[in-house]
């Protein structure tokens, strides 16, 4: 299956009246296989800095290509089972906000 997550626009504010730094425009692709691996691929926009990501998810997230993922890179999360969700949440690097940028249901 291979499903496609676009940045999404659900912003968690962290208590400041400013406003917080945006989220990356970004595009992210999922595909899932049959032995629960998901592999997470960065499909257009701009990088994303992995001090600034988080991956939630009951599985385990595989290793970065480096301290970015740009364009055509890719990250897996294996353990996953039918049911679970795949969470990406992008937290700004002031600290003044969040926001959830894909999110991801196995089936």
């Amino acid at each position: 299956m291979l499903f496609g997550a676009v940045l999404g626009s659900f912003v968690i504010g962290m208590g400041s009246q400013e406003p917080a730094t945006q989220a990356p425009a970004v595009n992210l692709e999922f595909e899932a296989d049959e032995d629960g691996t998901v592999t997470i691929t960065h499909d257009g926009g701009e990088a994303l800095e992995r001090a600034e990501i988080e991956i939630r998810t009951p599985g385990t997230v595989g290793e970065w290509p480096g301290p970015e993922l740009y364009a055509g890179e890719e990250i897996t999360v294996t353990g996953l089972e039918s049911g679970d969700e795949i969470t990406v949440v992008w937290h700004s690097p002031d600290g003044d906000g969040a926001a959830v940028i894909a999110v991801y249901d196995v089936e």
